[in-house]
């Protein structure tokens, strides 16, 4: 009977020797380095124990040497039964050793799995201790910090990423035990991030996942979303204004023979108000992709000078002459989007030419492309405006009040991007415009490596 208790006693510490070791193996806390220590201090106890009570044995050295094997990394060590009381050792051993196996590889899944997830995240996340001795970084993080995983391991958070704020944030977060959040700007370029300091209970101290978000693109939405609303006021209050002068005009009373001019302004600035109000629901529609393309074979020559005839009456009264050249090319797209995006860009340059000036439309051949370019005598365009052509109600003239309401070029880059085409836009003040879209001679739909 004494023999088997120590024999099972025996096995008892040896398990408790291996579990320690791996629990230590796999977790940085303190917490766990204690049990470690404790059942590790326990195994030797058991193992004195039993070489007190009965002499070592083959099957003690074959278990205590399968042990030191697992806790080099074999996890697949077992040792053979053997009979009598020792096989209660031997057996105790393969079932703890199959069990502390599967533990260590769930808890490895979970670590590959998490480590994964940070890595995928295109957000800075950074784990660190409670004094903020960082313990892993994300590459977006290091990205953000200009460093490495490996350089960064181990040193502070103000030596990695020379940030007071991030510092006293996460070490607010280790002494109060709760979350903390922060807006803040990193960096030289003063980057615009929301910080937040997560605390992790690890054993009797905390640890702290810092999570950092970008918060560029939501302060650039949110500055077109206010553009946005002051420019559709401003368009609206301009036509809505000039109708309650009218109406007022007519109520207090005019000539009979003045009353038809007064209803022609008025209708003009319903037309206005009309158009308004179309083109901003067509262009969320073509944003939206709830407009439905029909790609066709279309004549981009046919199409041009379909355009520059819509605009022949237009042109003529400004003494604009439009030169369709380059009419024999073919490409498979909407027909009508095309048309549109024609007329749009003929519409600009002939509002935007002197008396006298002429328009070009061509078309050219670049191998998988078909370049639609229109040119125009204009004032040209500075420089500095050219990259917001194409934004929604921008005019790089505003004393030309009455120079549209600034959706038409907008309308054409949707509409090119549908397409997976692009557009473009080059001019020298004083040297007119030249406006270009490219779009494939195959329909592939919309362009997704640049933003709407």
């Amino acid at each position: 009977m004494s023999r088997d208790l120590a024999a099972r006693g025996a096995a008892i510490a040896l398990v408790a020797a291996v579990v320690g070791f791996l629990l230590g193996l796999i977790s940085d806390g303190p917490g766990w380095r204690e049990v470690a220590v404790f059942l590790l201090t326990a195994a030797a106890g058991g193992a004195v124990g039993y070489v007190a009570f009965w002499r070592p044995s083959r099957a003690v050295r074959t278990v205590v040497e399968a042990a030191e094997r697992i806790a080099e990394g074999e996890l697949a060590q077992r040792v053979p039964d053997e009979p009598g009381p020792a096989g209660d050792l031997t057996r105790a051993f393969n079932v703890m050793a199959g069990r502390v196996a599967t533990l260590f590889e769930s808890v490895a899944f979970e670590h590959a799995r998490l480590e994964a997830v940070f890595d995928a995240s295109s957000d800075p996340m950074a784990a660190l201790s409670a004094d903020t001795t960082v313990r892993f970084l994300n590459p977006a993080a290091a990205q953000l910090f200009g460093t490495s995983m490996a350089d960064a391991i181990g040193r502070r958070l103000i030596e990695v990423a020379r940030d007071y704020e991030l510092e006293a944030l996460v070490e607010r977060a280790a002494a109060e035990g709760r979350g903390q959040t922060a807006i803040t700007r990193f960096g030289p370029r003063r980057v615009p991030l929301r910080a937040a300091a997560l605390p992790i209970r690890e054993g009797g101290d905390w640890a702290v996942l810092l999570i950092l978000t970008d918060l560029t693109e939501v302060q650039r939405l949110d500055q077109v979303r206010r553009d946005f609303v002051s420019n559709v006021s401003h368009e609206l209050r301009t036509p809505l204004a000039s109708i309650r002068a009218l109406v007022e005009t007519l109520a207090d009373g005019v000539e009979p023979g003045e009353a038809p001019e007064f209803y022609g302004r008025i209708l003009r600035q319903v037309d206005r108000l009309t158009t308004l109000v179309n083109e901003l629901l067509d262009l969320s529609r073509i944003e939206s992709g709830a407009m439905p393309l029909k790609p066709e074979p279309v004549s981009v020559g046919e199409v041009l000078a379909e355009a520059a005839s819509l605009l022949q009456t237009r042109a003529e009264a400004g003494d604009v002459t439009i030169i369709v050249e380059g009419t024999d090319l073919e490409v498979e797209a909407d027909r009508a989007a095309l048309l549109r995006v024609a007329t749009n860009l003929l519409d600009n340059a002939v509002k935007w030419s002197p008396p006298g000036g002429r328009v070009w439309a061509q078309a050219a051949d670049e191998g998988e492309l078909v370049a639609i370019s229109v040119k125009d005598e204009g004032p040209g365009i500075p420089e500095q405006d050219l990259p917001r052509v194409f934004e929604r109600f921008f005019k790089s003239d505003a004393s030309r009040a009455n120079a549209g309401v600034g959706l038409g070029l907008a309308i054409v880059k949707h509409l090119v991007r549908a397409h997976g085409g692009t557009a473009t836009v080059e001019s020298t003040p004083g040297h007119g415009a030249l406006f270009t879209v490219r779009l494939p001679k195959r329909f592939i739909g919309r362009r997704r490596d640049v933003p709407g």
